[in-house]
C-alpha cells in the first residue's frame, strides 16, 4: 500500500512539474510577443517643408533685351540690359514670395521648382523719352541655385508731343550667391 502511495504521489509530482513547465512557457511567449510588438517611436506628424525655402536668398542677375519703339520717324531700340541683385523673401500665403530689387518688387507664386512671376509696371526715362514698361513674366524656372526667365515686354513712349508703343523681351538669368 505504501508502495502505491509513493507511485501516486510520483504521479501528481509529474503532472505539477509539466503544469508548472507549460506555464512557463506559455510566460515566456507572451513576454516575447510584448517585445516584439514594441517599435520606434515615429513621429506624430510629419514636418511639412515650405516649398518657397529653396527660393530665399539673395542673387545676381544679368537681363538682357530691348524694346523696339516708332516716335514719329524715328526708331529707337531702347536696351533693357542691366546686373544687379535683388532678394526674394516669403510674403503672406504659404505658396507667395516677393522678388525685391529686380524693377522694384515682383509678387510670384511658388509652384514646384517654378515661379508663377506677376505682371510689373516701372516708369523709367532713356534719352529725354519718358517710358512705362510693362512686364509679363510668366514662369521663372530654378535649377541648381540659377533661375531664369524671359519676359515680353509692352513700352508705352513719350517725347514732346509725340507718343507710341512698342514691345520687346528681356531675359534675365540669376545666381543664387
Amino acid at each position: 500500500m505504501l508502495r502505491i502511495s509513493i507511485i501516486l504521489f510520483n504521479f501528481k509530482i509529474n503532472e505539477i512539474m509539466k503544469a508548472v513547465k507549460f506555464m512557463k512557457m506559455c510566460l515566456a511567449a507572451i513576454v516575447m510577443l510584448g517585445f516584439a510588438s514594441c517599435g520606434q517611436n515615429e513621429p506624430e506628424t510629419p514636418t511639412k517643408v515650405d516649398a518657397r525655402d529653396k527660393f530665399v536668398g539673395t542673387y545676381a542677375y544679368e537681363a538682357t533685351g530691348s524694346v523696339a519703339v516708332s516716335l514719329g520717324a524715328v526708331n529707337y531700340n531702347i536696351p533693357l540690359d542691366e546686373t544687379g541683385t535683388f532678394s526674394i523673401s516669403k510674403v503672406g500665403d504659404q505658396d507667395k514670395v516677393a522678388l525685391v530689387g529686380y524693377n522694384d518688387t515682383i509678387q510670384a507664386k511658388v509652384s514646384g521648382d517654378q515661379l508663377i512671376l506677376e505682371s510689373n509696371v516701372i516708369n523709367t526715362q532713356y534719352n529725354s523719352i519718358a517710358l512705362q514698361l510693362t512686364f509679363s513674366y510668366g514662369q521663372a524656372t530654378l535649377s541648381g541655385k540659377q533661375l531664369a526667365w524671359e519676359s515680353d515686354v509692352t513700352a508705352y513712349a513719350v517725347y514732346s508731343i509725340l507718343a507710341a508703343t512698342g514691345t520687346g523681351t528681356v531675359s534675365v538669368v540669376a545666381t543664387k550667391k
